[in-house]
């Protein structure tokens, strides 16, 4: 029973099962967890709002499913996820279905940093997008800034109106356009 560290999925256990395996038990000391998160190098960075300077993340994948869970720790002694996602290969795509900072007021760049994870993973896949459901105007803003792009029914208005409002801030969505759906970001 083993998690992986560098991007290559384990076996149909859930990442607190592998955790927890890895450190002996709940709550145990947790050297061998740490020790096997900190043998790979950050997989990128992110920044303490709190502490103010750069943080170093860490990523585990396990196998959830048809797909992948990557789970973000801020430090190789961290037991709490700081961010999450589970992605499914899909066609040839790279399917984000859940994504989640959870150490949002803490921390900046856990969503790109996940994004930037789910990319390398769809490259190594040999796939040739990403792809996602956007369920709020805020999440399109955030995705559309990380280079996804409406697809499906009304894509040219939508993201005509998403490039105005980023370009003018200021600017209101019209009410008749919904800015949520399916994104996609081509390789």
């Amino acid at each position: 029973m083993r998690i992986s560290y560098d991007h290559v999925p384990s076996d149909e256990q859930s990442l607190a099962q592998q955790r927890d395996a890895l450190a002996g038990a709940a709550g145990a000391d947790t050297t061998a967890f740490s020790g096997a998160l900190a043998a790979y190098p950050p997989a990128s960075v992110a920044v303490d709002r709190r502490r103010g300077g750069i943080i170093n993340l860490y990523s585990a994948i396990s196998n959830s499913g048809g797909g992948q869970r990557v789970s973000l720790f801020s430090d190789a002694g961290q037991r709490d996820e700081i961010g999450m996602m589970t992605v499914l290969s899909r066609r040839e795509t790279l399917r984000i279905t859940d994504i989640k900072s959870c150490g949002r007021s803490r921390y900046k760049g856990i969503g790109t940093a996940l994004v930037d994870i789910a990319d390398r993973i769809r490259e190594s896949a040999g796939l040739s997008s990403l792809s996602l459901i956007s369920i709020d105007d805020g999440a399109s803003i955030f995705f559309y800034k990380n280079g996804f792009r409406f697809a499906g029914e009304g894509q040219d208005e939508k993201n005509f109106e998403m490039g105005k409002h980023i370009s003018d801030p200021g600017s209101s969505f019209p009410d008749d356009v919904m800015l949520s759906g399916d994104m996609e970001r081509r390789a």
